[in-house]
């Protein structure tokens, strides 16, 4: 990858029950991921996914962010991960 880029501060991710029409949510403005706590596994990880390429390019269209967060999600599941439960 070499050179280091410059990252953004990662957002505060909260999850908590949300409208049963919202999966997720994200807030430019205080940099925060609201997720719907009742998500399965999978689903959960394409919902985050998707709120943070949101904040990562704030500009991409709907379409385009949603196209990106299910085949990376599709990747990292493959691959094993999930969330862990503490």
């Amino acid at each position: 990858m070499g050179r280091k880029a410059k990252l953004k501060p990662l957002p505060k991710v909260l999850r908590l029950p949300l409208s049963s029409d919202l999966d997720g949510l994200a807030d430019k403005k205080t940099n925060t991921i609201l997720l719907d706590r009742r998500l399965p596994p999978f689903l959960l990880l394409e919902t985050t996914i998707h709120e943070a390429l949101h904040l990562a390019a704030w500009s991409d269209s709907e379409r385009k962010v949603t196209i990106r967060a299910r085949y990376i999600a599709r990747v990292l599941w493959a691959q094993g991960y999930r969330l862990s439960r503490k």
